[in-house]
């Protein structure tokens, strides 16, 4: 469950003008939603990069808006300077606490594979998950243990963590870490032996051109 608040203000200046907002260090956003009509507002854009930064685009948000309005809200979707990076829009969706929502969780690896050697590798096929849960319930991220990641058994959809209200939506076979190999083992060897045969090779060669 996120905590996480944003202090709002209703905004009447919209249009090309919102260029004087960005000035002041101020981001115009949109709040809707299917029972909230289109609202105009205005934050603070290092608070909105604090906000964005812990709650992505899955996490509950609190916004409080001057003259007493709350919105529970999840960032939808953010528009940046293609050059400096800095805000120029922002939406957010007004959610009904009493409704499930899907959305997309971040899925991070924990651990090391046991199996892990030389020539082999991990890939991350899916780096976020689709679940679905009300919106208190939605989990910042899912861990997900890989120290039994092997190369004949991947991790899919169907081992992630149960999680108390959370349904995920992806087909269970869906992939999320595999093992694969990037060199054979006598490729491995190979190199092996090349590396280390390497400073004799250079020695020989300086002591023929020292002749």
């Amino acid at each position: 469950m996120s905590d996480l608040k944003l202090d709002a203000q209703p905004r009447t200046i919209i249009g090309r003008q919102v260029r004087q907002l960005r000035r002041q260090g101020l981001v115009p956003v949109t709040v809707y939603g299917k029972k909230q009509a289109a609202e105009n507002l205005q934050v603070v854009e290092r608070s909105l990069e604090r906000v964005l930064q812990a709650a992505g685009f899955s996490q509950l948000v609190q916004v409080d808006v001057e003259g007493g309005k709350t919105h529970n809200i999840l960032i939808r979707e953010v528009q940046r300077h293609p050059v400096t990076h800095s805000f120029l829009h922002a939406d957010f969706y007004a959610v009904d606490l009493t409704v499930k929502q899907r959305v997309q969780v971040p899925v991070h690896a924990v651990g090391k594979p046991e199996s892990l050697v030389q020539g082999l590798m991990v890939l991350q096929s899916l780096d976020h998950v689709t679940v679905e849960a009300l919106p208190r319930a939605i989990p910042g991220h899912i861990d997900v243990d890989v120290t039994k990641l092997a190369l004949e058994h991947p991790i899919t959809v169907a081992h992630l963590p149960v999680i108390e209200g959370v349904e995920y939506m992806d087909e269970p076979e869906e992939a999320l870490f595999a093992m694969i190999v990037t060199r054979t083992e006598a490729e491995a060897a190979a190199e092996e032996a090349a590396a280390s045969a390497e400073p004799e090779l250079v020695r020989i060669r300086r002591e023929e051109e020292e002749k």
